[in-house]
């Protein structure tokens, strides 16, 4: 049943306030563009570049580029998918602002990656330019199997706008995920991908690739590995983050657990949050 328009007009002043009181307390946010009514995003956009806190806000295609625009000139990043903006001109003008802002216009490619690709979506060319240019951009192959010689080339270009290219990859390693580091890309992996034979020696042969191009392997515990695997990782650069619940403080995997945290992720190396594996 939809709600009374007078429950929803408090509700409405209810979120609000809260999304202000972020911005008060100093804390980054993330926010759907979808949340709130346009008004009250423009004036937290506004209110958070006066104290320099972070804003990013996940664009799911409801404002145009002029409103978009706006946000940018306060120095709003922009996270959006070939879903919600499927045209490489909307995202070149987009991508403009940004970079005279100050910005970031981030990218999630959840289509295929083809030169000529037969559903809406951007295709290789413009991606490789747009990268080129500055646009960060994340692929997985949760869901399409992704060609890493052509996400290696992705991440070459990156490197060359000084943008980031995080691929994020679900099943058992592949050898030429090293080379997809070697480029500068950030490798996004779950430990259960570690588990095979060999696995663990691959890992760290990707993570030496990623470490001499400036990037990372970034591990997400979620079942568990054995502590000298867990250990040895992170002493090689690995970003490790734990999924699971924090070990008992007795455990010897807690100290771990505590410079791993410490360790961390820049903002740009994760899309929305690294909390969950794409």
């Amino acid at each position: 049943m939809d709600k009374h328009p007078v429950e929803k007009g408090i509700e409405d002043v209810v979120k609000t306030y809260e999304l202000l009181d972020r911005v008060r307390l100093g804390r980054d946010i993330l926010i759907r563009d979808d949340q709130f009514e346009r008004e009250a995003l423009f004036d937290a956009a506004r209110t958070a570049r006066a104290k320099r806190i972070r804003v990013s806000v996940l664009d799911t295609g409801r404002f145009d580029p002029t409103e978009l625009e706006w946000l940018i000139r306060e120095k709003v990043r922009i996270c959006t998918s070939d879903e919600a903006r499927p045209r490489e001109a909307e995202l070149s003008r987009l991508l403009g602002a940004c970079r005279k802002a100050g910005s970031v216009l981030i990218l999630f490619q959840h289509g295929p990656i083809e030169a000529e690709p037969k559903v809406p979506t951007i295709p290789l060319p413009a991606l490789e330019a747009l990268a080129a240019s500055g646009m960060d951009l994340h692929i997985s192959n949760r869901t399409l199997t992704r060609d890493l010689g052509v996400v290696a080339g992705l991440a070459e270009a990156a490197r060359k706008g000084r943008a980031v290219l995080a691929y994020y990859h679900h099943g058992p390693l592949a050898p030429d995920m090293a080379r997809v580091a070697s480029h500068g890309a950030w490798l996004h992996v779950s430990d259960r991908s570690l588990v095979p034979s060999g696995a663990v020696d691959l890992s760290l042969e990707i993570l030496r690739a990623a470490r001499e191009a400036g990037s990372r392997l970034v591990v997400y515990v979620e079942q568990g590995l054995p502590l000298p695997v867990l250990e040895s990782l992170f002493a090689a650069g690995a970003s490790i983050l734990f999924l699971t619940a924090p070990s008992d403080r007795r455990s010897l995997q807690r100290p771990l657990e505590e410079k791993a945290r410490k360790r961390g992720l820049p903002l740009r190396a994760s899309y929305l949050s690294p909390a969950f594996l794409p």
